[in-house]
């Protein structure tokens, strides 16, 4: 029986490939566990209104919860209605792409493995990092709500006693439910979470706390292996998910002789940004010199924003800590 073979830039293996790719992404991207659509309870919301579409740019709008206490009994409502306060912010898609070419059909000869699926597996993963490190760095910018390590006031007073502690964590639950207005948490099931991003040297740093181990087997949601949130967590501290991430930014400079590492970190609530697909991730195949050599293309068309309302950050909080060094 003859077997029917593919071509390499094949219109259908292309599209199988592209299809697989699409599927694969989300679980790539390291924010991909915190992102949702359709829902405001997720740390990062999910746009796809212009997926397909003409247009570069998206309107979205955030509306604030109900600050007032509302009338009891026969007291008259009407006259004490609430404002629905709302602010916009806009997203504006831009393309990234990048590829990778075989040196030639000799070369390929001389390997032992499928160099289609490396380069898909080096391609996907570029872009997933690429996605990871703007969210991490857009997070990490111009924030107008920073807390520090230890004793910590500023950059300067970081020293090598401002590290990451469970004593930290939950004062940044308490600072952030009690913000005006306030940075709501993530519902999962009964309970209510927000989300550290740490440093993988300050996760270092905090599991050396004698506090750790008993704080972080906090009781979570009946089925954790069900929520995304939860996966990889380093444990659970007074309603906070702790992860670590050696893409969140870091930095030599802090302390009085600007000499001590650090890192910057964010603290999340519900809807902290917006992420919108333009077009889901594709990929490309071409053959050049007589089909003597291939190459392999990835791209994507998005943006991410962190949620800036009214000039201030909706639901992030910035911890600057000492790191060690490892």
């Amino acid at each position: 029986m003859a077997l029917t073979e593919f071509a390499t830039g094949n219109a259908a293996t292309v599209q199988r490939w592209a299809e697989k790719l699409w599927i694969e992404m989300p679980h790539e991207i390291y924010w991909g566990k915190m992102m949702k659509e359709n829902t405001i309870e997720t740390i990062i919301e999910v746009k796809r209104d212009l997926e397909g579409k003409p247009g570069d740019k998206l309107s979205y709008t955030l509306v604030r919860g109900l600050e007032g206490d509302g009338v009891v009994d026969d007291a008259v409502l009407e006259g004490n209605e609430e404002l629905l306060t709302n602010y916009s912010d806009l997203l504006t898609l831009s393309q990234l792409r990048n590829a990778v070419r075989l040196a030639g059909r000799l070369s390929e000869r001389r390997t032992a493995f499928d160099q289609r699926m490396a380069a898909k597996n080096i391609l996907k993963k570029w872009l997933a990092e690429t996605i990871d490190e703007d969210i991490f760095t857009q997070f990490d910018s111009s924030p107008t709500d920073v807390q520090f390590g230890g004793n910590a006031t500023s950059i300067a007073t970081i020293d090598t006693g401002s590290t990451l502690t469970v004593s930290r964590i939950e004062a940044l639950v308490a600072r952030a439910q009690k913000a005006s207005p306030q940075i709501w948490p993530v519902r999962v099931d009964e309970g209510d979470y927000y989300v550290l991003v740490s440093h993988v040297d300050v996760a270092y740093d905090l599991r050396q706390s004698t506090q750790w181990l008993d704080a972080s087997q906090e009781a979570g949601p009946r089925d954790y292996a069900k929520n995304q949130l939860f996966t990889g967590r380093l444990g659970v501290v007074g309603g906070c998910v702790v992860h670590a991430h050696r893409a969140v930014p870091i930095t030599t400079n802090y302390g009085a002789a600007g000499t001590l590492t650090g890192a910057s970190m964010p603290f999340l609530g519900r809807q902290a940004g917006v992420f919108a697909w333009g077009a889901r991730p594709e990929w490309w195949e071409k053959e050049f010199d007589y089909g003597n050599q291939i190459g392999f293309a990835i791209g994507a068309i998005w943006d991410f924003k962190k949620s800036v309302f009214n000039a201030a950050d909706h639901a992030v909080i910035v911890l600057r800590t000492y790191r060690t060094s490892n």
